[in-house]
């Protein structure tokens, strides 16, 4: 039954904006999958939104956390409950984060089934009256899945295991994961300076006394550390077993997500991009 919900309110939905795109955009599957990446990121932005106003109360609650970092520098416990009534009087939540990841592993597991129904030709979920216009009146169609000289629903796994690792057919789908790996660690990169620009700048200021004691504030950095390289290498993992269209629609997503951060506040997001490349070049100018 929760699966039938499931198909129901997103799978259908969402296997229909694909036909539907698929015809629009003259019958080229890639454009269709670029498109609905683009949709489903102005779609967060709400989410977008509330996590980046997370990151900046936590920017203006530093301040107070040095006082109590301070004042409890002996008693780890004391401190870890005054941290908690501080982010709870402000409405803080550490985990914020996870509101806007959660919604993006589902909607990735629902393209992926999405993309294998539609180029197998499968039309169940399909309204009628979509199938109907895209198949003019006949109720059968066929998508072509070739683009930019990949076929989307192939996997490099696939590929290198009935052509070997490094053949010819199977390198292209190897680039691609590397590429979404590159493209998404430094769009997590980017995305921190983008949320927090002072923190950047932060970083370079910390002194080792700072995170003597385990705390909230660097639990949460520790956190973001993690992500910038676990994430990256997820994505490889996952692009590599999975169909092409998934490489194409994690690229625009990356990109999408940086030019949400300068729609949401371009002069914030602005003075994050300067204060990154500044931190990049103190850090290996002098080399």
């Amino acid at each position: 039954m929760i699966g039938d919900i499931f198909r129901t309110i997103l799978t259908y939905p969402i296997l229909n904006l694909m036909v539907v795109l698929y015809h629009i955009f003259f019958s080229n599957l890639g454009l269709a999958i670029i498109a609905i990446a683009i949709i489903s990121r102005l779609a967060l932005i709400p989410l977008t939104k509330t996590q980046t106003e997370m990151t900046r109360k936590m920017a203006t609650l530093k301040p107070e956390l040095d006082k109590l970092k301070e004042k409890y520098k002996n008693n780890p416990e004391k401190l870890s409950k005054e941290q908690m009534k501080l982010y709870k009087k402000v409405g803080y939540n550490p985990l914020g984060c996870l509101g806007t990841f959660i919604p993006q592993i589902i909607i990735l597991s629902v393209l992926i089934g999405v993309v294998r129904a539609i180029t197998n030709n499968n039309t169940e979920g399909i309204y009628e009256f979509v199938l109907n216009w895209v198949s003019n009146g006949t109720g059968n169609f066929t998508i072509n899945s070739n683009f930019l000289g990949l076929d989307l629903t192939q996997t490099y796994t696939v590929l290198s295991g009935e052509f070997g690792r490094f053949a010819p057919q199977a390198v292209p789908y190897l680039v691609l994961a590397l590429v979404v790996g590159v493209i998404q660690f430094i769009t997590t990169k980017l995305t921190t300076a983008l949320q927090n620009p002072e923190s950047v700048k932060s970083k370079e200021k910390k002194s080792k006394k700072d995170s003597s004691e385990p705390n909230m504030e660097d639990m949460q950095e520790s956190m973001q550390k993690s992500m910038m390289f676990m994430f990256p290498l997820m994505t490889i993992f996952i692009t590599i077993s999975a169909p092409a269209a998934l490489g194409v629609y994690w690229i625009t997503q990356s990109v999408m997500l940086i030019a949400q951060y300068f729609i949401l506040d371009f002069d914030r997001s602005k003075k994050g991009i300067q204060n990154l490349f500044t931190q990049i070049k103190s850090k290996y100018g002098k080399k």
